[in-house]
């Protein structure tokens, strides 16, 4: 008997769940949307959580420069700060040189957040990589940071 198309646990053709791209995508998929559930006991998705630790850990920057980084297109960026400008946990502050740039600074509780994100994102971690040993979570993120850095 065969299982429907939506069924989650539906076996996938072997030119699927055998190419590594597809699986990557799959778990990045799977821990992305884990930390956004977790991550919403903070009231922050994992976007925004990544915004914060940029501009608290790096210092302010443009929206131009955040949304570079993190890989996150500019109308999407605009909608993520207002978000966090909403919460109040940034501020946008003209760039000194640069009269057409916003500067994204960290206020107060935007640092409190961040530390807040890290300690869930910590835990995201953990469960996620539960099923590997230590061995094979260290092996695995060496070998992501080879591919990420070609």
């Amino acid at each position: 008997m065969t299982r429907p198309a939506s069924d989650e646990t539906h076996e996938l053709p072997p030119s699927m769940r055998d190419r590594v791209p597809f699986l990557l995508y799959r778990a990045a998929e799977a821990s992305h949307a884990l930390a956004n559930q977790m991550l919403a006991e903070v009231d922050l998705s994992a976007r925004q959580a990544g915004i914060l630790t940029m501009v608290t850990e790096s210092g302010p920057m443009t929206q131009k420069a955040l949304g570079d980084a993190l890989r996150i297109d500019r109308t999407t960026m605009v909608a993520l700060i207002d978000d966090l400008e909403d919460k109040g946990y940034v501020t946008r502050q003209r760039h000194p040189r640069d009269r057409r740039a916003f500067l994204v600074h960290p206020t107060a509780a935007g640092l409190a957040a961040k530390t807040a994100a890290i300690r869930i994102l910590d835990e995201q971690q953990r469960r996620y990589l539960a099923p590997l040993t230590p061995a094979e979570r260290q092996q695995l993120g060496a070998l992501l940071k080879r591919l990420h850095t070609r």
